[in-house]
């Protein structure tokens, strides 16, 4: 603690991104200052009395600091940090769904709608859709109310006319292409189009209704049939109206609920005074409140990008999220923290008692959750005496077809789960053959390689690595990975009795069957499998192999290994000579020869 005290003392007056430390050097949280000295200080300098930033203060061994040049940057770079890292005690968003959108360009001479899920600053845009009307609903019900263009065709005032589509004759489109409607008409359609996005369903439904009699009159019962089912996707729409709230106002509410240990975050969508969605996120560790609605917010419109107009708010300081919300939006959006008994306060109270609902209706699962987990984790690191908490886990596997398509997967697990994003697979290069042992050197040697990397898959260094096998992989993998002073844990799952293998250890070490341990380590191992597997069949299927050293008559696996053994990967054996080919020990003249012919045949 005096080191820590002491680097505390030294710490600048400057804004900056700080990060706590374990014993392990495992990055357990990740924050930001105004001044980063008497925000730093305030951990260790004074009695924490919430629990968990007291829990937190007493894992800390040391802590590393950024400065930057203001709260923007420092902003930016603590979110960058938490995605890398994803410590335990910052709010890390599960859900990264992105939900779709409508969108409209009008600068285009006739404007379309389309479904998008990417937004850019030239066009409109309308949503999200959720809970049980989708953006595909919503441009269902438009089509048949109103007559605007599908296709992608350049319609400039001064293009020639073209022959209408079919939609034409079904009475979905007014072809402006064929110049049967002005543009000053067709803009009227998209203005009432527009209108009904916002919130105003009365002319559509009128529409609707006119267009279902008429079709049920001319016994066009299928067309009926269709109208009448719009007419029930808007029923719905018009059923999520919040009476007290008129139909022009957009809002996202968030509130948080928590009962100590466990917490939820509510958000209410709202869009045209309707009720668009609610969704509820767990919770399992944050330190400060501000701190949550900061981090969560953040998080939240990484993946939602179409931010309301009005974002309401209990009371907390909203600064550092009013300075994030005018750096990403490209217009101005209002943060409120309503009066008590206000509409808008009612919403709060609304989505808090989501959140509370959400923690009392499923605690049961988040506490499972935690258990396969960090509790995991933890349990894990005493199961098998490791030198420290495996909090990030790596586990490599191979996968070949008879000794062609070989290729490596890496897959990752933070804090006991799945870090998707950080998975890696390999394409092997200096093996052509069924060798194992080679094709693992080759992947440990490539990772290690990248240790000083940029890509956040590499640059941090795992607390354990798992290797598919038994004790011929793992010390294969101990002398590779031993050569780059890898100095933490490293083990092997045997598939068949499920055994565990250690370093310098000849008996294996055998884990309660169902322990959450062994599940950990088993969902490191499938998905390794699983993404080896998947990465084999797709080179396979698009022929990335193809005129390959396995494609050439006379050349098998003894002959390949002899050109690996010589010229190390394929891309040399490809731009080798004739002679060079020749004078390789275990290579005829003639199998030369062919080899030679084939690559510089592929070459043209």
């Amino acid at each position: 603690m005096d080191i820590i005290l002491d680097k505390v003392k030294r710490l600048p007056n400057d804004a900056g991104v700080y990060i706590m430390k374990d014993k392990d050097e495992n990055v357990i949280y990740v924050g930001k200052a105004k001044n980063l000295k008497k925000r730093v200080s305030q951990y260790f300098l004074r009695k924490q009395e919430h629990v968990k930033v007291r829990k937190m203060v007493e894992k800390v061994a040391d802590f590393d600091f950024f400065v930057v040049n203001d709260e923007v940057d420092a902003l930016a770079l603590e979110n960058n940090l938490i995605k890398k890292y994803k410590p335990y005690y910052n709010i890390l968003l599960k859900d990264s769904k992105t939900y779709a959108y409508i969108k409209v360009n009008l600068k285009e001479d006739y404007p379309r709608f389309e479904i998008s899920r990417r937004l850019n600053k030239n066009d409109k845009y309308f949503g999200p859709y959720m809970a049980g009307v989708t953006a595909r609903d919503i441009l269902s019900i438009m089509d048949y109310a109103f007559p605007l263009r599908k296709c992608k065709l350049d319609l400039k005032e001064n293009k020639k006319p073209q022959k209408p589509c079919l939609f034409k004759e079904m009475h979905l489109c007014s072809a402006p292409c064929a110049k049967h409607i002005s543009k000053q008409e067709y803009m009227e359609i998209v203005k009432d189009a527009i209108n009904f996005l916002k919130g105003d369903t009365k002319k559509v439904e009128e529409i609707l209704k006119q267009k279902m009699q008429i079709a049920s009159d001319s016994e066009n019962f299928e067309t009926a049939l269709l109208l009448r089912d719009r007419l029930k996707m808007l029923e719905k729409l018009k059923s999520k109206v919040i009476t007290s709230l008129g139909n022009l106002v957009d809002y996202d509410v968030f509130n948080l609920s928590t009962s100590g240990e466990y917490s939820a975050m509510c958000v209410l969508v709202i869009r045209g005074g309707k009720l668009q969605g609610v969704q509820t996120y767990d919770i399992l560790s944050y330190l400060d409140e501000t701190e949550a609605y900061t981090q969560f917010i953040m998080q939240y419109y990484n993946s939602h990008p179409l931010i309301a107009e009005e974002i309401i708010l209990p009371q907390v300081d909203t600064s550092e999220i009013e300075v994030y919300i005018n750096n990403k939006s490209y217009k101005k959006i209002t943060i409120t923290k309503p009066k008590i008994d206000s509409v808008k306060y009612k919403l709060l109270e609304m989505a808090e008692r989501n959140a509370h609902v959400h923690i009392d209706k499923n605690l049961d699962r988040t506490i499972k959750h935690e258990n396969e987990s960090m509790g995991a984790v933890r349990q894990l690191k005493k199961d098998l005496d490791l030198s420290r908490e495996p909090k990030r886990i790596e586990c490599y596997d191979i996968s070949h077809t008879y000794g062609t398509y070989t290729v490596a997967s890496m897959v990752v697990l933070i804090n006991g789960e799945k870090a998707t994003n950080m998975y890696r697979k390999f394409k092997i290069e200096t093996v052509d053959f069924i060798d194992d042992f080679a094709s693992m050197k080759e992947v440990l040697t490539r990772r290690m390689e990248k240790l000083t990397s940029d890509d956040i898959s590499f640059s941090s260094l795992p607390d354990l690595i798992i290797i598919d096998g038994g004790k011929g992989q793992l010390s294969s993998a101990v002398e590779i990975l031993d050569g780059f002073g890898y100095k933490n844990d490293l083990v092997s799952l045997a598939k068949r009795e499920e055994e565990v293998f250690k370093p310098h250890q000849s008996r294996s070490i055998m884990l309660s069957k169902g322990s959450f341990s062994l599940r950990l380590i088993q969902l490191a191992r499938d998905e390794a499998h699983r993404f080896a597997i998947t990465f084999n069949r797709q080179l396979r299927a698009k022929g990335m192999y193809k005129g390959g050293l396995e494609s050439i008559k006379g050349v098998g696996p003894t002959t390949r290994r002899a050109l690996l053994g010589k010229f190390r990967t394929i891309e040399n054996i490809k731009n080798a000579t004739l002679e060079e080919l020749e004078n390789t020990k275990g290579v005829s003249k003639p199998t030369a020869s062919e080899i030679f012919k084939h690559f510089q045949k592929n070459k043209k």
